[in-house]
């Protein structure tokens, strides 16, 4: 099933076109990993994903139904942004039941932000404020306060770019088990190859605002189809 289909999305900031005629579809359960360069436009595409942007042409279907015109607080779309997004004057209970409050989710508020808790490994840290916590702490932190009100589809933005590599590679595998534990469908972005290559059941590679390919990752590294993803593997396989 279809859960998120993208037809000839294009953006355009002044003369530079950003998103150039993007089409994609991503299925119930996919980890997706949306992966490129710097700059080729993987933000702006969450950002029209998620209502904070309007694409200059094409349309969104998130379980078929149309997005456009859809405010942000009404699409099922829980976002883990860079800096994490946490309220720095809130607590971690207080952060993670946020989202319940704004959206009028609050039968059951309390059960849910517990289970979330236990899930995230984050007890015992309730009372806490975002700058008492680790990186890690935070980051699974933000995770549970976007998985707060269920939602069908999760994006997490560049999560990974500012920590060792060690620290990466636990919260990577904490990640990829919270998805495959929820079953919730997820777009993961990064410029890391590696990330991508080990937690997408598919990977779409991205260059100057257009997809140049979009398969698993046995596929893209048997056959890559156009010189960029050959040549952006390369660097990855170096």
């Amino acid at each position: 099933m279809i859960i998120l289909r993208l037809e000839n999305i294009s953006k355009t900031f002044g003369t530079l076109k950003v998103l150039n005629a993007i089409n994609w579809e991503i299925h119930q359960g996919e980890f997706m990993v949306l992966v490129g360069p710097s700059g080729c436009g993987k933000t702006t595409l969450l950002n029209v994903i998620l209502g904070i942007l309007e694409p200059d042409n094409g349309n969104i279907y998130f379980e078929n139904q149309s997005l456009i015109d859809i405010p942000i607080e009404k699409r099922n779309i829980g976002f883990v942004p860079q800096d994490f997004g946490l309220f720095p004057h809130l607590s971690v209970y207080k952060n993670i039941i946020y989202g319940l409050k704004i959206r009028k989710l609050m039968q059951k508020a309390d059960s849910r932000v517990k289970d979330l808790i236990s899930i995230l490994k984050l007890d015992g840290l309730e009372e806490r404020k975002p700058n008492q916590l680790s990186w890690g702490q935070k980051q699974r932190a933000a995770l549970a306060r976007a998985l707060a009100f269920n939602p069908t589809l999760l994006l997490l933005d560049e999560p990974m770019s500012a920590i060792d590599w060690r620290t990466r590679e636990e919260i990577l595998k904490e990640i990829k088990d919270i998805q495959t534990n929820l079953r919730i469908t997820t777009v993961y972005v990064t410029h890391n190859m590696q990330e991508a290559l080990e937690l997408g059941q598919r990977v779409t590679i991205m260059h100057e605002g257009r997809f140049e390919q979009c398969d698993p990752p046995e596929i893209l590294l048997k056959n890559p189809k156009t010189p960029f993803v050959t040549y952006f593997l390369s660097r990855y396989k170096a």
